[in-house]
């Protein structure tokens, strides 16, 4: 059996997607990983609702574009973005760059990609699990499609806030009541149109892992 670790740490986010169609035999065992993440007390409260419609997918890009720059906007007056990008040499590239993300474009891409999974809970199910139990779904659907040579990635952008997740749940035909479900994200998936690199590099394992209490980094 092929290590898991290996999809994992070569697993990226794509935000740019060819045109193609994505199978529903694909999509099926996307959806059938997620239905085997792990759940508090098996209660189960996904619910997904998988989109190729142009106009349904284009509001949920415009939605994203919004939520995504008004938080990007914030970290971009507080300074953090420019901090980020300060690497970039070239002043109009970096200029460029950051637009791209104050702006919100950079979560709209929900507009190209051939298929997009919004993914919701029952909150009359488990509701106090509700956001472990759909993120532990989502992880699974990414690792899935990457297996698969499909890209994908988490999307957050259009329930930044409770005002956007209600725009959401009425593009949707979801139930807007308040306790009745949660949405947490959009799932977008299709065959890459960028090249996979390797993933950005992550913090070594030295700097993250205590042993048996905070701050000890000696192994016993």
């Amino acid at each position: 059996m092929r290590d898991i670790l290996d999809v994992i740490t070569s697993r990226k986010s794509i935000r740019r997607y060819k045109p193609d169609v994505v199978p529903d035999d694909m999509i099926d065992k996307i959806l059938e990983a997620a239905r085997w993440a792990p759940t508090g007390e098996n209660y189960q409260p996904w619910r997904f609702i998988v989109v190729r419609d142009p106009e349904t997918k284009n509001k949920i890009g415009d939605l994203a574009k919004i939520g995504s720059g008004s938080r990007m906007t914030a970290w971009y007056c507080q300074g953090h973005m420019q901090k980020r990008f300060e690497k970039i040499q070239d002043p109009q590239k970096r200029a460029d760059v950051l637009r791209f993300m104050y702006s919100g474009k950079v979560s709209e891409f929900a507009k190209q990609a051939p298929v997009v999974i919004a993914v919701i809970g029952s909150l009359m199910e488990g509701s106090v699990d509700v956001p472990y139990d759909l993120s532990a779904a989502i992880e699974n659907m990414l690792l899935e499609a990457h297996s698969l040579g499909l890209g994908a990635c988490w999307v957050h952008g259009p329930v930044a806030t409770t005002r956007d997740a209600k725009k959401f749940k009425e593009i949707l035909g979801i139930p807007t009541g308040m306790g009745e479900y949660k949405v947490i994200a959009y799932v977008a998936v299709g065959w890459p149109a960028e090249d996979r690199k390797h993933p950005r590099p992550k913090k070594p394992i030295e700097e993250i892992v205590y042993w048996e209490r905070f701050g000890r980094r000696e192994r016993p």
